[in-house]
C-alpha cells in the first residue's frame, strides 16, 4: 500500500476508535495505530487484514492503561481457518449471517464475498473499526457493530434468527460457555447452521458435549496448527 494511502487509512482509523472509545485521537495508544496491510491466502482465495504491527506492545500499552488484553489485534489461526472454510463451503447468497467476536474480520470478509447480508460484531470498539476497514479494503459490503454477546444477548436475539452463526476462537472462558448454550441456540433458524473454528480448547469440548442433545456435530482437522472446525445443525425436534 502507497504510503499516502496508509496514512489516509491510519487517519481514518484514529477517527473510528477515538469515537468509539469516547476519546481524542490524540490519547489513543501510539502501537494501535501503527499499522501493517497483509494479505493472507485462504484455500483458493485471498482477503486483505489490517492490524497493528506490534501486538505485544499494543499489549503492554493497553495494560500501562488498564485496559484488557487486545485478543481481536492478532490474525489468529482459528479466524483464518473459518474464512477458507467458507471458501470451500460458502453460504448462500442473501443467507442472514452473525458472526461473534469478530476481530479483525476474516470470515466475515468471505462470507459477504458469497453475497450473504453480513453482520459482523466484537465487544471491543477497536476491532469493530478494524473490521468494518478490511470489509471495506476488500470491496464487499457488510455490517458491522460493538456488540457483547454475553452482555447484549436479547438485543442479538431480536436481529436474529441468523441462517449462519460464525465464532472462531470464542470459547476460552467457562463463562462464554455458559452463554453460548444459552444464547445460541436461539440465535439460529431451525434450518440454520452454526461454524466453529477452535484450537481445541477445554472450553469447546464442553460446549460440544453439551450441545450434542440439541445439535448434530460434524468435527474435523483443518490447517497445520491444531485448528479444528465443527459444524453444528440444530436437530429436528424427534429426529436423531
Amino acid at each position: 500500500m502507497a504510503d499516502d494511502a496508509l496514512s489516509a487509512l491510519r487517519a481514518s482509523l484514529a477517527e473510528r476508535c477515538a469515537e468509539l472509545r469516547g476519546v481524542a485521537a490524540e490519547e489513543l495508544p501510539d502501537a494501535l495505530l501503527d499499522v501493517v496491510v497483509q494479505r493472507f491466502d485462504v484455500s483458493s482465495s485471498s482477503l486483505v487484514l489490517i492490524s497493528p504491527r506490534e501486538w505485544e506492545q499494543l499489549r503492554h500499552e493497553e495494560g500501562a492503561a488498564g485496559r484488557g488484553v487486545p485478543y481481536w489485534a492478532r490474525p489468529w489461526p482459528s479466524g483464518l481457518a473459518l474464512a477458507a472454510s467458507l471458501v470451500d463451503v460458502p453460504v448462500a447468497a442473501g443467507a442472514r449471517v452473525l458472526e461473534l467476536g469478530c476481530g479483525l474480520g476474516a470470515p466475515s470478509v468471505v462470507a459477504a464475498r458469497s453475497g450473504a447480508s453480513v453482520l459482523a460484531t466484537d465487544g471491543v470498539g477497536d476491532a469493530v473499526a478494524f473490521a468494518a476497514h478490511a470489509l471495506a479494503l476488500n470491496e464487499v459490503v457488510a455490517d458491522v457493530a460493538v456488540v457483547d454477546w454475553a452482555a447484549h444477548g436479547e438485543a442479538l436475539v431480536a436481529q436474529g434468527p441468523f441462517d449462519v452463526l460464525l465464532a472462531a476462537d470464542v470459547l476460552y472462558t467457562r463463562a462464554n460457555v455458559e452463554v453460548a448454550l444459552r444464547l445460541w441456540p436461539r440465535l439460529l433458524k431451525p434450518d440454520g447452521v452454526l461454524r466453529l473454528a477452535d484450537p481445541r480448547r477445554a472450553g469447546t469440548r464442553d460446549f460440544l458435549a453439551a450441545a450434542r442433545g440439541t445439535f448434530g456435530v460434524v468435527s474435523e482437522d483443518v490447517g497445520e496448527d491444531g485448528v479444528a472446525l465443527h459444524v453444528l445443525r440444530p436437530r429436528v425436534r424427534g429426529g436423531a
